[in-house]
């Protein structure tokens, strides 16, 4: 995709036509405030941009139209786009392909589309897929479409850009706009394929049915557990009143016998002594089940003191223990060897040769006391498996003594309310009373059963399978070293082009920092960004190479990026405007390298590479002159003068 021509239309119907020269090096170059600049935001507005950023002033003022002419391959593209509102913002636009397409009449013009759709087509043309990735804080709404919008950050150096010494692309000190070339770079460089792309959103999408399951799944498994509670306590309530034995089934047993109890009751009834006996029962299992827990407690809390002090004791051993073996005299002995006989002179002072009263340890003693601290530090880690093993075996034991307390507690407390609720009636009535609440519970329990925990069992599963899956595809380190690779060639063609251009630490290891978004010289232990380069000649050198090394690469590898590479004001740098429109002083010879180095590599590249310049230099060169497809001295400019006279005109009273 390269620019054949752009456009502007006055409000009357007249065109100012801007024709471009596709796969070469075009100049345009004049005077300060002769509308240079505007061409990149136009070109950018005409590619899918909402905003249109052009100072209010003669071109807002008098145009009513903006097209642009592509060449796509074996066709072409028009590009029309209305001007907005006062707002600046509009997304209409017009898109047209055809093979023998020009540049319309402003009667032609019409809108058909949006500046979305405008984009997705555009970008598919070039080799756009619809890719998907996600920005490195992993949100759902930070989920970034790699489109035409994200190719042409890539392929416009502004003036402020161009000079900018913290930032290597266009816009990108602007909100999101940094995440969204980090996101989309790997899949324009070829570092995530289209295919890696596709997988991002489909691993994103299964995270989120992970998610959802697994907290289905935890709340059955809730619902579950008050449900094995609750069936117990029916259990305990249901056997107080003759209605079922001690021992309860397992879960779907005893869920049967009690439907059983309560539908058919026994023929013979359990007298008041035999109902108060069992009432007195589940009265004492709870008080059991209580001084259980408390002994449990207890023991939990003697075996967390015993391995604190283990800890603590450990920890001081350490200490004294490292000590003696740094000083490595001899190798451990044995217990129960034989103490080297002492020397006589370890006892005697030698300076004044006096028998010292507490001589120093030997040798021999120094190794017992390391062999017997290092026996003792072997005892406590030997005994350490052994105390977590105990703790588990307490808390595993614990769980099951609450939920069985819980569950006698819950009877009990339904059978106090059960005798206050029918202490006047019957004894009959008072059982069917018992049983009618009973069958109450059960009917709400009879479908929390372990079949739809185990389906929920299966999908949480099967979405852990998916989501495993899909990141042993998408490894983030096998995508690290393909992005790492492509960068390579890239880096070697800056540094190369650098040393031409005579920029500070041209000499060195030079990378594409596609972290940062920078260029950063020196080795990978030691890198200096581009910020701490100095001399705005060298952060604007380093952009320029740094974009013609990324569309070479990009032309060589066939990746889906237009063909178009403006830069606005390289040389200010350098430049300093004279009545000539020359560079002047010592920096001639700069400016001109930094020209030459265009042309040769849009030479080199041919026909796939468009590099538009707009610059107040016009060298007296004959293969610049041969560039110069614009100067605009001696009055000429962007908008005509006729068009703001007459737009004068019309607003005059």
């Amino acid at each position: 995709m390269q620019l054949l021509a752009i456009a502007l239309y006055s409000r009357d119907g007249r065109r100012q036509v801007l024709d471009f020269k596709p796969g070469a090096l075009n100049v345009i170059t004049g005077e300060s405030a002769t509308g240079k600049s505007a061409l990149l935001d136009i070109l950018d507005y005409c590619t899918g941009r909402d905003t249109l950023q052009l100072p209010v002033g003669p071109i807002t003022d008098t145009v009513s139209w903006y097209a642009a002419l592509f060449q796509l391959g074996d066709t072409r593209a028009v590009v029309a786009r209305p001007a907005p509102k006062s707002t600046g913002r509009s997304r209409q636009a017009m898109l047209t392909f055809g093979a023998q397409l020009d540049i319309p009449e402003l009667t032609q013009l019409a809108v058909n589309t949006d500046t979305t759709t405008l984009r997705r087509h555009l970008g598919r043309r070039i080799g756009i897929t619809e890719s998907h990735r996600l920005a490195d804080d992993r949100r759902v709404d930070a989920e970034t479409g790699a489109h035409l919008g994200h190719a042409m950050l890539l392929c416009l150096q502004g003036q402020a850009d161009i000079v900018s010494r913290y930032g290597l692309f266009h816009r990108q000190g602007e909100h999101f706009i940094a995440q969204a070339i980090k996101a989309t770079l790997p899949y324009f460089l070829g570092a995530a394929t289209f295919d890696q792309a596709r997988k991002q959103t489909q691993l994103t999408a299964a995270k989120n049915r992970l998610t959802d399951a697994e907290a289905e799944y935890d709340r059955a498994g809730r619902a579950s557990d008050e449900a094995e509670t609750t069936i117990a306590a029916l259990w305990r309530e249901a056997h107080t009143l003759g209605m079922v034995p001690a021992e309860a089934p397992p879960r779907e047993a005893a869920l049967e016998a009690l439907f059983a109890a309560v539908t058919s009751p026994p023929d013979v009834q359990p007298g008041d002594h035999e109902f108060e006996q069992r009432f007195v029962n589940l009265q004492r299992e709870c008080d059991q089940l209580r001084e259980r827990l408390r002994e449990l407690a207890a023991d939990r809390q003697t075996l967390m003191e015993g391995s604190s002090a283990a800890d603590e004791f450990a920890r001081s051993a350490r200490i004294p223990r490292d000590r003696l073996a740094s000083l490595n005299l001899l190798p451990l002995q044995e217990e129960g060897t034989e103490d080297v006989a002492r020397d006589s002179s370890d006892s005697v002072c030698p300076l004044c040769r006096m028998a010292a009263p507490n001589p120093d340890p030997s040798v021999a003693a120094l190794n017992r006391s390391l062999h017997r601290l290092s026996k003792q530090l072997d005892g406590v880690e030997a005994t350490r498996p052994a105390r977590h093993k105990a703790l588990e075996e307490i808390s595993r034991r614990t769980t099951e003594l609450r939920q069985q307390l819980l569950a006698a507690e819950k009877a009990l407390k339904a059978l106090t309310a059960n005798r206050g609720a029918t202490a006047a009636l019957p004894r009959q009535a008072q059982s069917d009373f018992v049983r009618g609440r009973i069958y109450g519970v059960l009917s709400t329990l009879r479908h929390a059963d372990e079949t739809g925990v185990s389906r929920l069992r299966r999908l949480r599963d099967t979405a852990r399978a998916t989501v495993g899956a899909l990141e042993d595809e998408l490894s983030p380190e096998q995508e690290y070293e393909a992005l790492r690779a492509r960068l390579v060639p890239i880096g070697r063609d800056i540094a190369r082009w650098a040393r031409e251009l005579e920029l500070e630490h041209g000499g060195t290891d030079i990378w594409l920092d596609a972290d940062e978004l920078t260029v950063t010289v020196g080795s990978d232990v030691s890198r200096i960004p581009m910020s701490r380069i100095g001399s705005a000649a060298n952060w604007t050198g380093y952009h320029v190479v740094a974009h013609l090394a990324l569309h070479r690469y990009f032309v060589l590898q066939n990746r889906p990026v237009p063909r178009i590479l403006v830069l606005d004001q390289p040389t200010q740098a350098w430049y300093l405007p004279d009545s000539a429109g020359e560079a002047s002083g010592d920096d001639t010879e700069a400016v001109e390298r930094l020209f030459r180095l265009i042309h040769d590599i849009v030479r080199d590249l041919a026909p796939d590479l468009q590099v538009i310049v707009c610059d107040h230099v016009n060298l007296p060169i004959s293969w610049f002159q041969q560039a110069v497809v614009q100067n605009w001295r001696g009055g000429k400019k962007l908008i005509p003068q006729d068009w703001i006279d007459s737009d004068d005109q019309a607003e005059a009273p």
